[in-house]
């Protein structure tokens, strides 16, 4: 009888373990390509508004490679700068799916040293459109990409 249940205990957790991790793969898949930046938003720590800071942003470019590398091109500083990406997950442990996913994004200059990362939270991701919080130590910006692919 305890056998039976330990059994069924494991392949339950490998059975879920399994799904997570093709759900990550899913969103990786949906990644992989050129997104250009639509909509940006600043909020401040301890602010009540945000700023919309999307001039900043306007006509840059990220694309994702499937080997986990990356491409940021800045249109204002017309420089090209070459990275590489993460996609994580995190599970909530009271048995309801409240999944987050996680982006992790590094770029680096010329000579190899970091020049600037994107750490933050995918909060939606379809075939078009990503919309991304990441944080910094002052507050959060939110993206939202649209694929150009």
């Amino acid at each position: 009888m305890y056998k039976q249940i330990i059994i069924l205990f494991l392949l339950s957790t490998v059975s879920i373990s399994c799904s997570l991790n093709d759900r990550i793969e899913r969103r990786e898949d949906r990644l992989v390509g050129r997104w250009v930046f639509d909509r940006a938003f600043y909020k401040g720590n301890n602010a009540i508004f945000r700023d919309n800071v999307f001039d900043e942003f306007a006509g840059d470019i990220i694309e994702f490679y499937p080997n986990f590398e990356a491409s940021y091109d800045d249109s204002s500083e017309r420089f090209l700068y070459f990275g590489e990406w993460e996609v994580f997950a995190q599970r909530d442990r009271a048995g309801d799916d409240d999944t987050e996913f996680f982006l992790d994004m590094y770029f680096y200059d010329n000579r190899g040293f970091e020049s600037f990362s994107y750490i933050g939270e995918v909060k939606a991701l379809n075939r078009n459109r990503l919309r991304l919080v990441t944080y910094d130590r002052r507050g959060e910006y939110t993206f939202r990409l649209l694929k150009i692919d």
